[in-house]
């Protein structure tokens, strides 16, 4: 792995409650690359690597967006006939590989929470930012990726297509409504309600670095391809792990359909053994401790999360078997470490993953979310999809991250289920 700052020392965390602790530690560090975007860093700029109070000034800002009744009415109005028609016209064609089919059922609220501008039935604008994404998120990989080099290269092509025909045009729309509401021509209602607007509102903010376009659109895009990318590799792994286990547990597939609580558990329980960074990694800004182990400046903190979530003390003796019924002490995360925690927590857990359930499904009250991606895995299901057998489920070789695929075709049994 090439990091362009030397690498003092290689420190590897297992332990659960020691990985927590390294999570919200100020001293250890995303940033790894810390050129500018002209020499080379292609991730320069963007909150997910920032570090300190830029990255806690950005936060605060785009936080905003993902406020409950935000998120209640991507879930519940704008998501639910938009994956039906989606799933059920890809069901109909009789196969379909999972990986692009999440992706494309991602990216509409993913682009329209971003603020990038896609119109639904303009299938080759859909079909171009899916693109998009699938190259940025190599970019998002790349302290992972087996030839960085050739990710830079690949990225950099990506970002001038994607300024070109998404970013600019994005941005002039947003910047005319903005003169409009100084004007007093229109109301703030009227605004549109996404992350790229909020940046460009903030812009002079000289704690948030955001004077230049280019930057304003690469932020807005980590939250593009944050949406898009791990929400497909989680359903692939969701429906993976669910084929798996038809011949031991075959209620698992048939609650799946019919009850939508035990199927965001069925992702929760994914995401905990299939984390879609397996390794989460920080650098040691300055000496610091951490479960009373120390770290040298410079260090490399490696957090196994695999096998943290596995512990069978938290988890229970089978916490290495896919078990959507797992009960777990209320302070554990059903997902155990794999949204993170601390300053970089991710900001899309509950619009991906919805609430933490706290007790029985009966008991789940009309303003619980469940999650786009539990959404999503029951919608499939309900197809009966199968593993493609002339076609292929191939992992991404261009990453060491086990958990992310390049392709998962499927056949579909049923294309014709009906809520009827």
């Amino acid at each position: 792995m090439r990091i362009v700052e030397p690498i003092t020392a290689e420190i590897v965390l297992t332990d659960f409650d020691a990985i927590k602790q390294a999570l919200t530690n100020p001293h250890l560090s995303r940033t790894f690359d810390k050129r500018t975007y002209a020499d080379g860093n292609v991730r320069e700029g963007v909150v997910s690597i920032m570090h300190g109070r830029a990255h806690r000034d950005r936060r605060r800002l785009e936080n905003m967006q993902f406020r409950p009744d935000h998120l209640k009415l991507y879930e519940q109005e704008l998501f639910s006939p938009i994956l039906e028609q989606m799933v059920s016209a890809a069901a109909t064609k009789g196969e379909a590989d999972l990986f692009s089919l999440g992706e494309r059922l991602a990216i509409v609220l993913a682009a329209k929470r971003a603020g990038f501008d896609v119109d639904i039935e303009d299938q080759q604008a859909h079909e171009d930012i899916v693109a998009y994404v699938d190259e940025f998120s190599q970019a998002s990989a790349i302290v992972d990726a087996k030839d960085p080099d050739a990710i830079r290269a690949t990225v950099k092509e990506a970002h001038v297509g994607f300024h070109e025909q998404f970013g600019v045009p994005s941005i002039e729309r947003r910047v005319q409504a903005l003169a409009a509401l100084e004007r007093g021509e229109i109301g703030e209602d009227d605004l549109p309600h996404d992350i790229l607007t909020s940046l460009l509102r903030h812009r002079d903010d000289p704690n948030l670095g955001l004077a230049e376009d280019s930057v304003i659109i690469r932020e807005a895009g980590t939250y593009l391809q944050g949406g898009t990318h791990t929400s497909s590799q989680t359903l692939i792994n969701a429906v993976d792990l669910l084929l798996d286990s038809v011949s031991g547990h075959p209620e698992y597939w048939q609650q799946t359909k019919t009850d939508l609580a035990f199927a965001q558990r069925c992702m929760h329980e994914t995401l905990r053994l299939r984390p879609t960074t397996p390794k989460a990694k920080r650098r040691a800004e300055e000496a610091t401790t951490v479960a009373g182990i120390e770290i040298p400046q410079g260090a490399l903190v490696v957090l196994d999360l695999v096998t943290a979530n596995r512990d069978p003390e938290l988890f229970g003796e089978d916490a290495e078997v896919f078990n959507p019924d797992r009960l777990l002490p209320s302070r554990h995360p059903q997902w155990g470490l794999s949204f993170g925690g601390g300053p970089h927590i991710c900001p899309g857990r509950k619009v991906a993953g919805g609430l933490q359930q706290a007790g029985p499904s009966a008991e789940l009250g009309s303003q619980h979310l469940y999650g786009l991606v539990a959404m999503m895995i029951q919608a499939v299901v309900r197809r009966d999809p199968d593993r493609h057998p002339k076609k292929p489920q191939s992992r991404d070789d261009r990453t060491e991250r086990f958990t992310r695929w390049r392709e998962y075709w499927t056949i579909f049994n049923n294309p014709g289920w009906s809520r009827d």
